[in-house]
């Protein structure tokens, strides 16, 4: 794939991802307002257009952190091609199991929009209890892309191979998302655009980087 498609990978993964939380909130501001067993299906029903147009952009922007994981890389790889896969692994697994949980997410919300409510928690029972299913999309998938996330964030605050503000901005963007996720509408979303700024930074590098080798 061309380097240009990388390029704006970078440039567009994080304004992906903070408009696809921004679609979904009306979903979410239902769930905050439920409680016991069955809100979370509640929710779903009430705005099942939310969760679907939002996992819908969801799925594309795991895919252009998926590229944009593969043009860091690009990016580092002439001059340390170890450090380069080192570094973009994680954040390539993690974004290619995110896509595969939200297909999943998505499969399920068409699944349970349509069905009356028993039906609806037996299917998704039925996809969470599935072997291992949860275990790598659910838990392995988000650990993967935090862990990228910290390594690229990382290499260039100590290294300085990548932009020093890129990774400032990523780190700024999770602290934010750990700490204040749930605190205030958007904040996640707020979050994911800071995270977004960062690798905007990082696809706006003029060249690969031309440091001594390792």
């Amino acid at each position: 794939m061309p380097v240009s498609a990388h390029r704006l990978a970078l440039l567009t993964a994080g304004p992906c991802f903070a408009v696809a939380l921004i679609v979904m909130q009306p979903q979410m501001t239902a769930l905050a307002g439920l409680s016991g067993p069955g809100s979370f299906l509640a929710s779903l029903a009430a705005e099942p257009e939310a969760w679907l147009n939002g996992h819908l952009i969801l799925l594309v922007a795991a895919l252009l952190y998926l590229l944009a994981a593969q043009g860091i890389g690009r990016l580092i790889e002439p001059t340390r091609p170890v450090t380069a896969a080192l570094i973009s692994l994680p954040l390539v697994l993690g974004a290619a199991l995110l896509c595969g949980n939200f297909a999943l997410d998505l499969v399920y919300g068409a699944l349970a929009s349509g069905l009356p409510a028993d039906a609806a928690q037996t299917a998704r029972a039925a996809m969470l209890g599935a072997d291992g299913l949860q275990l790598i999309f659910a838990t392995a998938g988000p650990g993967l892309f935090l862990l990228g996330m910290a390594l690229i964030a990382g290499l260039a605050l100590i290294t300085g191979w990548l932009p020093r503000l890129a990774g400032l901005a990523i780190l700024a963007g999770w602290a934010f998302i750990l700490g204040l996720n749930g605190a205030f509408p958007y904040a996640e979303a707020i979050g994911h655009a800071i995270v977004g700024l960062g690798f905007i930074r990082i696809g706006l590098m003029p060249a690969p980087v031309q440091s001594a080798r390792q």
